[in-house]
């Protein structure tokens, strides 16, 4: 009996877990700064897989509109790659800035989020940040992101 008990409270807590799907994140070459990822735009770039994986493939400015929705729940590390998908411009990946080398430039997963499209409209806009470059500069791309007007971009 008590090992049904078990089996039956573990089966329940496994199946509340949400899994999204993992990410891949292609930045153009040598780039360092934040990435931006709008979800749910009807002119945003196309859904993109490499096999299971979600794509996104930044432009220049950081900023990504992008027609997949949200990616909510366990997806893990993001894949961070310059120019495409080769092991030799994969970059390390981190989520914990106190763990991020100082010297080596990376891929970071910084927050999800959603903001309202304005105060009188029930209509949300999902994002999610990522960063690519070293700890010092990964800090101060956060302080930067936190001035873009995520509504205006968006639209």
């Amino acid at each position: 009996m008590r090992t049904l008990l078990i089996f039956v409270i573990l089966s329940f807590m496994l199946s509340g877990c949400d899994s999204g799907k993992q990410e891949i994140i292609i930045a153009p070459k040598d780039f360092k700064g934040y990435v931006l990822i709008i979800f749910n735009q009807k002119d945003g770039k196309p859904t993109q897989y490499e096999g299971k994986k979600r794509v996104y493939e930044i432009p220049q400015n950081g900023i990504l509109r992008t027609q997949f929705t949200g990616n909510y729940g366990s997806v893990g590390f993001a894949e961070y790659y310059y120019e495409k998908i080769i092991s030799e411009n994969k970059l390390p990946s981190f989520v914990e800035i106190e763990k991020t080398p100082i010297n080596t430039v990376v891929g970071f997963r910084g927050a999800t989020g959603t903001v309202k499209k304005s105060a009188d409209s029930e209509e949300w806009i999902e994002f999610v940040e990522f960063y690519i470059g070293t700890k010092s500069d990964i800090e101060q791309y956060q302080i930067e992101i936190e001035k873009l007007n995520i509504v205006q971009l968006a639209q």
